[in-house]
């Protein structure tokens, strides 16, 4: 019985663990997502400063 009890303390509940790494991968991808746009406008700008 105490081996059952620390079991279910040490794992969380299934499914909120599932919609927590689906905000997650969400957040994340977000996140990539802004920093690639940002990496590219930052190149486009210094390749037209050394072209001018």
């Amino acid at each position: 019985m105490a081996k059952k009890a620390h079991s279910h303390s040490s794992q969380p509940d299934p499914e909120r663990a599932k919609i927590a790494a689906a905000e997650a991968r969400g957040k994340a991808a977000v996140r990539d997502i802004k920093s690639v746009a940002a990496k590219t406008r930052g190149m486009q700008q210094r390749s037209q400063q050394k072209r001018g």
